[in-house]
């Protein structure tokens, strides 16, 4: 079985003949389905292993990539490879490495390398009630600065979901037959109908993961975050000045600060402060008339 799917500008398609693994594969990348049939793709073929019996073998455009004794290796392959692809091939997109959620017409991101803690952090939060809009690639349009979404299959670690209860007795039995390591799923596996849509940031909190540490919001200078945001950039050298732009006026009209984490919850607890707060502000600027404020930094 096969099907097509875009992400971004990078266009792929799908194949196997491992049973029951289109359906898993096909639910992971439900929102990067392409029905067009226009431009080049790249095609992943997922199949059992023809020269080993006993082995499955990624194809990536009729090259063997890899011929694992389990499917769930070449899962993970495709998943890296075709956000890799999308992210740095974009031209029209400012693609940074942070998760994002947004809540009532706000969004926060959370820049960060990995295992800093964005992609548990952010699943914490769907989970709270906050839309997802990516755990990997934050995308943000020149024209209008919104932060787009990127649901690129979340991959989550054992200890990731172990301190989300009940995530993983939720997910589709399917999906462990698919796993080498981590996790794999969606924003509806966290919440249904949690994936959000284009949305303005008001926050720009820059986690960072420590057990045992006390979970604690420390303020930060405008300019610090958005010198670590253009670092954390996957694509600068191809929107240039452009993106330098883009990701300061987004810094310029966010509160940005330092999030280190020793625990989850007090985590989304001190976001959903953050929110709260900041809604407040918006409602009693609306009652006196006047425009937003914009704090120092």
């Amino acid at each position: 079985m096969r099907a097509h799917y875009r992400a971004i500008d990078f266009r792929f398609t799908v194949e196997t003949d491992i049973p029951g693994a289109f359906a898993t594969v096909d639910r992971l990348l439900a929102p990067f389905r392409d029905a067009g049939s226009d431009g080049p793709r790249r095609t992943y073929r997922l199949g059992t292993s023809r020269s080993e019996p006993g082995r499955f073998e990624l194809l990536l455009d009729g090259v063997s990539i890899q011929r694992p004794p389990s499917p769930g290796s070449m899962l993970d392959w495709m998943i890296l490879d075709m956000t890799t692809e999308a992210v740095t091939l974009a031209a029209d997109l400012v693609c940074v490495h942070a998760s994002a959620a947004a809540l009532d017409g706000r969004a926060i991101v959370l820049p960060a390398p990995a295992d800093h803690g964005k992609s548990t952090t952010v699943a914490g939060l769907v989970r709270a009630g906050w839309d997802l809009l990516t755990d990997e690639a934050a995308l943000f349009d020149p024209r209008d600065d919104l932060l787009h979404p990127f649901p690129r299959p979340m991959m989550l670690s054992d200890t990731s979901m172990a301190a989300l209860p009940g995530l993983a007795d939720s997910l589709p039995a399917s999906y462990e037959a698919f796993r080498r390591l981590d996790h794999h799923l969606t924003a509806d596996d966290l919440r249904p109908g949690a994936l959000g849509s284009p949305t303005r940031v008001a926050f720009v909190v820059f986690p960072a993961y420590a057990p045992g540490r006390t979970t604690e919001l420390v303020p930060l200078a405008r300019s610090e975050a958005l010198m670590e945001m253009l670092r954390g950039t996957f694509n600068l050298q191809r929107v240039g000045g452009s993106g330098v732009e883009t990701l300061g006026r987004v810094v310029r009209a966010a509160d940005c600060y330092r999030l280190h984490i020793g625990a989850l919850d007090p985590a989304v607890g001190l976001i959903r402060g953050l929110f709260a707060r900041d809604g407040h502000e918006r409602r009693s600027q609306a009652k006196v008339g006047i425009g937003a404020v914009v704090p120092s930094g």
